[in-house]
């Protein structure tokens, strides 16, 4: 199932039903838009006018939170600050994903000297949060691509764009390649289980466990609500508002926080 909306809304997401997930980007038609001037119009676009895509099984009200997110269908990934050339991006992504069933298309902030896109691969069946994000850690190695990656992507009910075009981006063409296999989820996952970047990675987020937990019992106990709050106020690292932006927004909408309450909060941080 696909469910589709804007960010800020109080309504629940639209599901619109397909045999096939991943055939509803064949024929979509963008949503166009002139290119964002500054972060305020980029802000107004994300927020109430640019379509947002979850792909799986919403439970409940069919409001996008993270306990009314069953499953997921498809694995969305986006590629911020590629550090190559866009030539020899699409050529690593045709060669390395070959065999697979992807869509890619550019992003909001796409220029020919910002190059920014947003990837759809086919898994061959649903998939819980733990799997979704050790897919998002394999499908990283896989590509061996030189780029910054959006951590938002890990929210577990994160919205994804759909597809959009700008005056910078309306001459790339939406790659949608149907010719391969939907993702082996099973040995996929078996295979970064196994590899040494993940389990390095495991040692590294247990080692930040370890250390985070000395300093919750000499200081209390952090529940989760301080740790958000305290994110918050931390605000943004430089160059990264937009992400933090994001970032912060859906881990409101994940806990149920009000609309008006997620849009004083940021206006209170001046954001």
């Amino acid at each position: 199932m696909i469910y589709i909306n804007t960010v800020q809304t109080n309504q629940p997401m639209k599901a619109i039903k397909t045999d096939r997930d991943f055939t509803f980007f064949k024929d979509y038609k963008p949503q166009r838009f002139e290119y964002p001037t500054n972060e305020k119009v980029e802000k107004a676009i994300k927020l109430y006018k640019m379509k947002i895509i979850i792909a799986g099984q919403l439970t409940g009200d069919l409001k996008r939170n993270n306990a009314n997110l069953f499953s997921r269908s498809l694995l969305f990934l986006d590629f911020d600050d590629i550090r190559e050339s866009e030539a020899a991006f699409l050529s690593k992504v045709k060669d390395k994903l070959k065999g697979i069933n992807y869509c890619l298309y550019p992003t909001l902030k796409y220029k020919s000297d910002n190059i920014r896109y947003r990837m759809v691969l086919e898994l061959d069946r649903s998939v819980n949060a733990a799997e979704y994000e050790k897919l998002l850690f394999g499908i990283c190695l896989e590509l061996g691509i030189n780029f910054t990656f959006d951590d938002s992507n890990k929210t577990w009910s994160q919205g994804q764009g759909a597809p959009v075009i700008t005056q910078y981006s309306e001459h790339v063409s939406l790659i949608y390649h149907d010719q391969g296999e939907a993702i082996p989820t099973d040995s996929f996952l078996y295979k970064i289980s196994n590899s040494k970047e993940y389990k390095k990675e495991i040692g590294r987020q247990n080692a930040f466990k370890k250390s985070d937990s000395s300093y919750n019992r000499s200081r209390g106990e952090q529940k989760y609500t301080g740790v958000l709050l305290r994110d918050l106020f931390n605000g943004a690292t430089a160059g990264e508002r937009n992400n933090w932006w994001r970032e912060m927004t859906d881990k409101l909408l994940a806990v149920d926080t009000p609309l008006e309450t997620i849009q004083l909060v940021m206006e209170i941080l001046n954001f």
